[in-house]
């Protein structure tokens, strides 16, 4: 019995949802691939400061280590617990993010916060773990009394506290040992505006003209990163990203050399002046 015979028109309507599932299919694929391989980065990123923690308070037990040792091994839990902490904030993050950016509104209630506060409460819970690694964290106080002066920022407390610790976990992380990484306000003219920012800047592994525009991507991690530090989820920036986004501002990144600025730029909009601040 002979096939039937599909019209000229069908036949190719047809040939054309083919091509569509089969691109769907690989694209499918992909994500799933992709997925996997990000929640194995995922379970690893938790897992270390776990373990870390875990084998430090076996050390406090042993009655043979001395005061001074467990004094230290304190400190290390007190920063790998900053580490776990700041890791499942991020991932609680992306999926409320998502919803705030649907809905095109914050969830929460935007507060007025001094920029100088912000910067120094945030600098210091990264500091035990900076220390930990043989680098500095450092607040350049006249930078933020020359951009601001009395004016402070009405945001969203906690979306920017995380924006500037993922900033701050990034630059601990990839900085080389020894340095110093340092937190100051800038200005720069936009649209014929002067935005006004907080910028974190480290010196420590390069990153490619080619990969400076890639940083907020999720996923992505530079080479010279990725070599060195093998573990890595990538979202920090990516969530920063969409952070600012949703303040009307937005996140720069340049790098000159092994040096790199990362910054969290606020429009006009979001800069008041106020004497009574609900700080961070």
């Amino acid at each position: 019995m002979a096939s039937p015979t599909i019209p000229g028109n069908d036949a190719e309507e047809l040939q054309r949802l083919r091509g569509e599932i089969a691109a769907l299919r690989l694209e499918l694929e992909e994500t799933q691939k992709s997925t996997t391989q990000y929640l194995q980065n995922v379970a690893h990123q938790l897992t270390a400061p776990l373990n870390a923690i875990k084998w430090n308070i076996e050390a406090i037990k042993d009655e043979k280590i001395p005061i001074p040792r467990k004094k230290s091994l304190l400190s290390s839990i007190y920063s790998q617990g900053t580490i776990l902490v700041h890791l499942i904030k991020n991932f609680s993050l992306m999926s409320n993010l998502e919803a705030d950016h649907e809905l095109g509104q914050f969830r929460d209630q935007p507060e007025i916060i001094s920029p100088l506060r912000l910067a120094i409460n945030q600098t210091g819970d990264f500091q035990p773990q900076a220390t930990e690694s043989s680098k500095k964290l450092e607040v350049r106080m006249l930078t933020f009394d020359r951009v601001f002066g009395d004016d402070s920022l009405r945001v969203v407390k906690n979306l920017i506290a995380q924006a500037l610790s993922n900033l701050l976990e990034n630059a601990i992380k990839y900085s080389y040992t020894g340095t110093t990484i340092y937190v100051e306000a800038i200005t720069k003219e936009m649209d014929g505006e002067s935005w006004r920012g907080i910028s974190v800047v480290n010196t420590g592994f390069p990153i490619s003209a080619a990969e400076i525009g890639q940083l907020q991507n999720r996923g992505f991690r530079g080479n010279a990163a990725k070599q060195k530090i093998p573990a890595g989820t990538g979202i920090g920036l990516y969530l920063a990203d969409k952070v600012m986004r949703l303040h009307g501002g937005v996140i720069t990144a340049n790098a000159k050399g092994s040096e790199t600025r990362i910054t969290l730029l606020f429009p006009p909009s979001r800069i008041v002046r106020q004497a009574v601040r609900s700080d961070p």
